[in-house]
C-alpha cells in the first residue's frame, strides 16, 4: 500500500512541477506589442510590452529593427540593445541619418511581435547642445527615488538573460526528476516484489 501512495505522490509532485512553470510561461500571453515611441539622437527607442496584460517585456528579446526612407533606401536590421533603467526598452547602436523613415521593429523572442511607424529624424535632433554629432544614448546613472528606478535592477538582470534557469530549462530539469523518480519507484517495487 505504500508503494501506492509513493507513485501517487510522485505523480502529483511531477504535475505540479511540470504544471507550474508552463502556466508561468503563459501568464502574459504569447505575443509581444511592440510601439517605436521616438528617435533620441537618430536612435530609434521600441516599447515592449505583452499584448494580454500590457506588462513590459523583461526577458532577453531577439528582436531587429529596419528603416527605410521615402527613396528606398533601406537600412538594418540593426539588433536591439537594452535601455538601462527602462525595463521593455529597446534602442540600436546605429543612428539614422536626417530624413523620413518609415520603421519596422520585430521580435522573434521570447514571443513574436511586429509593429510599423512613420518617423522624421532632422538634422538638429542629431546635435547634442555642444554641437558635436550625436553618438548611442550614454546610460543613466542617476538615483532616483521614484518606485520604477528601484525595480530597474531586478528588470535589468532579468532581461539580460544569462543569471537565472529560462523556462524551458525548468521544464527539461522537471521531465528528468519525474522520469528518475518514477523509474527509482518502479525499481523499489519490483524489489521488494521479489523479496517478498
Amino acid at each position: 500500500m505504500s508503494d501506492r501512495r509513493f507513485t501517487a505522490a510522485a505523480a502529483v509532485l511531477t504535475g505540479l512541477l511540470v504544471l507550474g512553470p508552463a502556466a508561468t510561461a503563459d501568464a502574459h500571453g504569447d505575443t509581444i506589442h511592440l510601439t517605436v515611441t521616438g528617435v533620441a539622437a537618430g536612435h530609434p527607442t521600441t516599447k515592449a510590452t505583452w499584448e494580454d496584460d500590457g506588462h513590459p517585456v523583461n526577458e532577453k528579446v531577439a528582436g531587429t529593427l529596419t528603416a527605410t526612407s521615402a527613396d528606398g533606401t533601406t537600412l538594418g536590421p540593426w539588433r536591439f540593445v537594452p535601455v538601462p533603467g527602462q525595463p521593455g526598452t529597446f534602442t540600436t547602436t546605429e543612428a539614422l541619418p536626417a530624413g523620413d523613415w518609415t520603421i519596422t521593429a520585430q521580435t522573434a523572442f521570447p514571443a513574436l511581435g511586429r509593429t510599423e511607424s512613420r518617423t522624421e529624424v532632422t538634422a538638429a535632433s542629431l546635435t547634442r547642445a555642444t554641437g558635436t554629432p550625436a553618438g548611442p544614448p550614454a546610460p543613466s546613472r542617476a538615483p532616483s527615488a521614484t518606485p520604477a528606478a528601484a525595480e530597474a535592477p531586478a528588470s535589468a538582470s532579468a532581461s539580460d538573460g544569462g543569471r537565472g534557469p529560462g523556462t524551458v530549462t525548468l521544464v527539461v530539469t522537471a521531465l528528468a526528476l519525474t522520469t528518475v523518480g518514477i523509474s527509482a519507484a518502479f525499481w523499489l517495487r519490483r524489489r521488494r516484489s521479489h523479496h517478498a
